[in-house]
């Protein structure tokens, strides 16, 4: 069953629900509080006028009003950003190399470009994040004109799958000028859909009306109109499976399409930055001197305002130079305020502590307590929630990341009259956390020494930046070193004679 986008809303029901989630859970990340807290929104910039009584007085290029404003800053302590970011970390740091299952091939030389194309390393911290962040993340596999195959990550709002399984639709919407200072908008639509032919691959164009899809419109004069590219209709046929997937996070019966990994932790965030901001506004009002000036003094001053300017007040200006009562002693000082704030900060610790609880994140992640180990295991013990709960999300990135590629040969096979075998590459993944470079190159040779690792994945694993020649020769190196230690030849002197 297929989605009908005319003359309603975009996006389409049920999933309008999950994408106004994302936009909240993206605001909650990106540290835009004002806009999702209602603490946060009233905190704003107040304005007092005080008028004077005596207009006529004023003198000559001075405003008749006095202006006083006063504003408090909404502190943002973005957690949040923390508890999505820590997984990428790790995973980002683990991505190794991305290869065929086989040594040599046409397959091998396919795989390469595709990863060469699609860059999944330098791409893999922002779809964890985003992942982490919407609780979905899709992909897509692409060709271009050329034959170059590769496939990207999209946004988990862009991807809607149709409900009989046999299909998904990938839709965004796209803006251009109107030449009037204005915007025209276009909901773009790539349906794919298995049929008993082989797998559909369909291009629609839709105009909005607000937030509402109006009627398609023909797909040549759109890509005429404004000139961009887009690929024609297909039936690829003997593929059995849809050319994109998704990922998702911490799903349930419940929640089939994930659910974002700041779910439960936007009301610990709002708690903790109107505690900080609350403790800066009590600072701001009572934390600077105050200026204390017998009431002598104060009468005088205001006395000679109100003859000069019709109204009885006392400036920092006017108090610069004063004079010294004779008789009292009295003079102006100042008064300071010690306000007592530890409860506030161990509020605000105990509700951090929470926050990371709550979203599986080590207290060390947070920089709260001491993040270092004498050695890597060590290390891992003190990280070992966050190393648990990225080593789940990377074994799902792994199984998308091979699945995206093994698709890019279905695609080749179908459209580039290739006869490449579809199987699922091979990635390394290293360590996540960081180790000694002696006590890394010891766990690798003493693998390779007991005979549970080549000689290959030992020189990757201990040089992961060196190119695929280097690498190559060091192996020969070794190679023949090797084979020059095994030779111990006898030398065998002869018998002495005497002559």
């Amino acid at each position: 069953m297929t989605i009908i986008y005319n003359k309603k809303r975009f996006p389409p029901p049920p999933y309008d629900v999950e994408v106004e989630d994302m936009k909240y859970y993206r605001l909650l990340y990106g540290g835009e509080h004002d806009q999702i807290f209602p603490r946060a929104r009233s905190i704003q910039t107040t304005e007092r006028v005080i008028r004077r009584s005596r207009p006529g007085l004023i003198r000559r290029g001075v405003a008749p009003d006095i202006k006083i404003t006063s504003e408090h800053q909404y502190v943002v302590v973005n957690f949040a950003s923390l508890v999505a970011e820590v997984p990428a970390d790790l995973i980002n740091r683990a991505l190794g190399n991305v290869s065929a299952d086989v040594e040599a091939g046409p397959e091998l030389e396919f795989v390469s470009s595709v990863v060469a194309a699609s860059k999944p390393n330098d791409k893999i911290w922002a779809a964890v994040t985003q992942h982490q962040v919407d609780g979905l993340i899709a992909y897509r596999i692409r060709r271009s004109a050329k034959g170059k195959v590769w496939f990207e990550w999209l946004l988990g709002d862009r991807y809607f799958p149709h409900e009989d399984g046999n299909g998904a639709d990938l839709a965004w919407i796209e803006e251009w000028d109107d030449g009037r200072g204005g915007k025209l908008k276009f909901l773009r639509v790539e349906r794919q859909e298995l049929s008993e032919e082989g797998l559909t691959i369909q291009q629609k164009v839709f105009k909005m009306d607000g937030e509402t899809v109006a009627d398609e419109i023909d797909i040549k004069q759109y890509v005429e109109e404004y000139e961009i590219e887009i690929p024609e209709d297909e039936t690829l046929k003997d593929v059995a499976e849809l050319l994109c997937g998704f990922v998702i996070n911490d799903e349930t019966l419940l929640h089939p399409r994930g659910r974002s990994a700041l779910r439960n932790i936007d009301t610990i965030q709002e708690e903790i930055n109107w505690t900080i901001t609350r403790d800066s506004i009590v600072f701001d009002k009572h934390g600077k001197p105050k200026l204390a000036i017998p009431r002598a003094l104060w009468d005088t001053v205001a006395n000679q305002n109100q003859k000069d300017y019709g109204a009885r007040f006392v400036r920092g200006a006017d108090l610069e130079v004063v004079s010294f009562d004779d008789k009292t002693g009295a003079i102006p000082q100042y008064i300071t305020w010690d306000a007592k704030t530890a409860q506030s900060f161990e509020h605000v610790n105990r509700l951090i502590r929470y926050m990371l609880a709550v979203s599986k994140t080590s207290i060390q992640a947070a920089g709260m307590e001491d993040g270092k180990g004498d050695t890597g295991i060590a290390l891992l013990y003190l990280w070992i929630q966050s190393v648990i709960k990225a080593d789940a999300i990377k074994g799902k990135f792994d199984a998308a990341i091979k699945d995206a590629i093994r698709k890019c040969m279905l695609l080749e096979n179908a459209l580039g009259s290739a006869d490449l075998k579809p199987v699922n590459p091979v990635i390394e993944w290293g360590d996540m956390l960081p180790k000694a470079d002696s006590e890394k190159d010891t766990e690798e040779t003493d693998k390779y020494d007991k005979g549970v690792q080549s000689l290959e994945t030992t020189v990757r694993r201990l040089h992961p930046d060196w190119s695929e020649e280097a690498i190559t020769a060091e192996i020969q190196k070794i190679q023949d070193e090797n084979a020059v230690d095994t030779l111990n030849p006898t030398f065998t002197q002869p018998p002495r004679v005497t002559v």
